[in-house]
């Protein structure tokens, strides 16, 4: 997944989300169409990639599209925006260049989330990530 000078703008995590589609049609015969209900599947590709024995730094490329990914179901279903983490001013709580901005106000970090559920298991749902963020009223 290479980028095209566009490295940390929200231009890129659509990018980034969009070659993840692709590759998991290509690869594994899913489609991801950016509905809430494929992020169950989302997780299981995280489990995936942690099964191969990569490590976090070795998957941090599959990892950070993932998250991009997530990234993109709250733009489409939950009326965010993807905003660099400066605009946002987490660049204290956030080392991804990129968040969502959610309608509240409320920044989603889920580039973030990815990497903790590649680190954690199950325990860090993406799709249990999708629950708590819309029906907290963050979104």
């Amino acid at each position: 997944m290479e980028g095209d000078g566009d490295e940390g703008t929200p231009a890129e995590a659509r990018r980034m989300a969009e070659q993840l589609v692709a590759m998991v049609q290509r690869k594994q015969g899913v489609l991801l169409d950016y509905t809430p209900a494929t992020l169950a599947a989302v997780d299981d590709i995280v489990d995936q990639v942690k099964a191969t024995g990569l490590t976090e730094q070795d998957s941090s490329g599959m990892i950070y599209a993932i998250g991009c990914y997530v990234g993109e179901v709250l733009v489409r279903h939950a009326q965010g925006q993807w905003r660099t983490t400066s605009e946002m001013g987490m660049t204290q709580v956030c080392s991804w260049p990129v968040v969502v901005a959610l309608p509240s106000g409320a920044g989603a970090n889920p580039i973030g989330k990815a990497f903790k559920r590649f680190r954690n298991g199950s325990g860090d749902s993406l799709a249990f990530f999708w629950q708590a963020t819309t029906r907290s009223g963050l979104a």
